[in-house]
């Protein structure tokens, strides 16, 4: 089920399913532009990643990082890397992120998931907060308290359509039912790839739509080599909760002309995401 893109409505359809979907996000033509955009980004990436100097990933990655690095400029051009800046500050993109984060958000990162080249599967079901919390009874604990790891919102954009992401609707508000701990936790996680996950929902998108999940629900995604996927994602926390770590050390932000060319509100959304980590950025880096 999609919700309609009024704060409102997106506030209240999170608070209850744990999920929204926005019909539409990008229209097809800005849509087939970003996917060129990050097409070209991918194949630097998978020759050589500007941030370590090697080829990024393997033949089974999934996701890369930092879309918007300075050094991926020779392949996507500084009109490539506007375009992308431009989704990440678009207005329609910030109204589900104040909806749901309650606040202004601030931008973190910059991700792109895409199918396996070998090796398809299915993914495991889980909760982020098992990550978080890894013993069992403080996870419950967590959960029951109502904290939510609301801090950041993970706002993924279809540029190709998908039906990779499976989410179970209202989990993000209780622990697990017996038929869900068996497959997500029980006999040390060796069931959590089944398909039988009770109340399990496949959320369809069509290149252009947008969707985001509370990491504290049930979920799971889908790699397979012979189906498509290019999935834009886009990264934010609440002002109120920055958190300075490799996905918000961005220190090309610094460059003079970066930010040249960007429409004067998203320069603005970026001056903040600047004035909050620049002295993050300035300080003195270890030497590899």
């Amino acid at each position: 089920m999609a919700a309609a893109l009024s704060p409102p409505a997106l506030a209240s359809h999170w608070k209850k399913h744990g999920y929204i979907v926005v019909r539409r996000m990008f229209s097809p033509a800005r849509t087939a532009a970003l996917e060129a955009v990050c097409e070209q980004v991918l194949r630097q990436w998978r020759r050589q990643n500007p941030e370590t100097g090697q080829p990024g990933g393997g033949p089974e990655a999934t996701v890369m990082r930092h879309l918007i690095h300075a050094g991926y400029d020779d392949a996507a051009g500084a009109a490539g890397r506007r375009a992308l800046l431009e989704a990440v500050a678009d207005p329609k993109m910030l109204t589900a992120g104040r909806a749901v984060l309650g606040q202004e958000p601030l931008f973190r990162a910059t991700s792109l998931f895409m199918n396996p080249l070998q090796n398809s599967r299915a993914g495991n079901w889980h909760r982020d907060s098992q990550f978080h919390w890894p013993d069992e009874a403080e996870e419950k604990r967590m959960l029951s308290g109502n904290s939510r790891l609301q801090s950041a919102l993970q706002l993924q954009v279809a540029l190709a359509p998908s039906a990779d992401v499976e989410v179970v609707p209202g989990s993000h508000l209780r622990w697990d039912t017996p038929a869900e701990y068996a497959i997500r936790r029980a006999d040390e996680g060796k069931n959590n790839r089944s398909d039988t996950m009770p109340g399990a929902v496949r959320l369809s998108l069509e290149a252009g739509d947008a969707l985001a999940f509370n990491p504290c629900a049930l979920h799971r995604g889908r790699y397979h080599t012979n189906k498509k996927r290019r999935t834009l994602m886009v990264t934010y926390t609440g002002v109120s909760a920055p958190h300075f770590d490799y996905f918000s050390d961005q220190p090309w932000f610094l460059q003079d002309d970066y930010l040249d060319g960007l429409q004067k509100d998203s320069r603005a959304f970026f001056a903040r995401f600047i004035q909050q980590y620049k002295t993050d950025w300035q300080r003195p880096r270890e030497s590899a």
